[in-house]
């Protein structure tokens, strides 16, 4: 997808909540507040949407709802209601003669095979699993314990791996998500030519895979034994398979890879400090004198709340094992504590940001 540069987007972001900011002045508080109400049933259509396939049948052009319900074999009349939802949410619009719908420029991304395609991130928000932990968040705020832990009992980690279907969702999440920034990322850092570069905790190869594509450099990756064998197949796929390495790791424990620069996306966030700080130190003890770590995070300044991050740090609150999102100097005390230098750079892309630290 096109990089935009981050301030740019979120200053779009900020317009965008103040304009919503001015209109809600326009009518009584309480209308707004059971406008804002509504909001969780958004997210249940767009979910609903994509589970549903409904997106990649509009793909192939305007279609009604009695159309689309024979496609995917649902009831005619909850079908409509489903897309009238749909309307109110942007997600595509409806002839007001015939009933037909088109995707709308904000819904087509949760078509199968939309370029920046979040659908299986919709599917994700909309799982019972996800929303109950949601409605946990009064106790997360009492406790400050992770509200998916007290709602269902376990981590959300052990419950994925009772619910393999829901852990295959959350690894497709999770893809997405980094091909939304990947190139950026790969284009924003000067990576050094002929440098080996190690993603650490980098799933099939999502990352490093642009990285390799976009820089003249050499990759290897580091995950567990399963992962490493369905990123066989991916790095194929993508051309890359000769120039990346793939060695068996585990953050908790050992890397045993030596690079030049290392990147760890979009990890720490679900986790408490103690463990960012296992983690960040199982990391540094592989890294020689000199090489650079690269932590790839969504950033949240404490008292800045900007149009992006705060809900996404509630979602870590309510989903992870005492996660959260945190400032640069949070994440610089985090990698002081692990023996590495912060230098000072700071990467900007939509929607993360590129820390970068030295061994020293």
């Amino acid at each position: 997808m096109p990089s935009t540069p981050l301030p740019v987007v979120l200053a779009t972001l900020a317009l965008r909540r103040r304009l919503k900011q001015l209109a809600d002045r326009m009518v009584p508080p309480q209308i707004a507040m059971l406008d804002l109400g509504e909001g969780v049933g958004g997210v249940q259509v767009a979910a609903a949407i994509a589970e549903l396939g409904i997106a990649d049948v509009l793909a192939e052009g305007p279609s009604t709802a009695s159309q689309i319900a024979a496609r995917i074999d649902c009831d005619g009349d909850t079908t409509h209601r489903l897309l009238r939802g749909a309307v109110a949410c942007n997600l595509c619009t409806m002839n007001r003669r015939t009933g037909a719908v088109t995707l709308t420029r904000m819904g087509a991304v949760l078509r199968s095979d939309h370029p920046a395609s979040l659908r299986a991130w919709m599917r994700y928000k909309g799982m019972r699993s996800t929303v109950d932990a949601w409605g946990g968040l009064a106790a997360s705020v009492r406790s400050g314990r992770s509200a998916f832990e007290i709602v269902h009992g376990m981590s959300v980690w052990d419950w994925y791996a009772a619910h393999p279907d829901e852990q295959r969702v959350f690894a497709a999440t999770m893809r997405q998500a980094t091909e939304i920034s990947a190139r950026a990322i790969a284009r924003a850092y000067p990576w050094p030519d002929g440098a080996v570069v190690c993603d650490v905790a980098g799933g099939i190869g999502t990352l490093l895979s642009t990285i390799v594509a976009e820089a003249r450099v050499r990759g290897v990756l580091v995950d567990s034994a399963g992962m490493l064998a369905e990123a066989e197949r991916f790095l194929a796929e993508r051309g890359v398979a000769d120039r990346i390495d793939r060695v068996e790791g585990d953050i908790f424990g050992t890397v045993n890879v030596t690079a030049d620069v290392y990147t760890i996306k979009d990890v720490l966030h679900d986790w408490d400090d103690e463990r960012c700080r296992k983690i960040l130190a199982a990391v540094a003890a592989s890294m020689p004198t000199g090489s650079k770590l690269l932590v790839i995070e969504y950033l949240q300044q404490r008292n800045r709340p900007n149009p992006f991050s705060p809900l996404l740090d509630l979602h870590t609150l309510t989903q992870r094992d005492g996660g959260r999102l945190r400032s640069v100097a949070e994440l610089s005390d985090l990698l002081i504590g692990a023996g590495l230098r912060p230098t000072g750079r700071v990467f900007s892309v939509v929607p993360h940001d590129l820390v970068e630290a030295e061994k020293i």
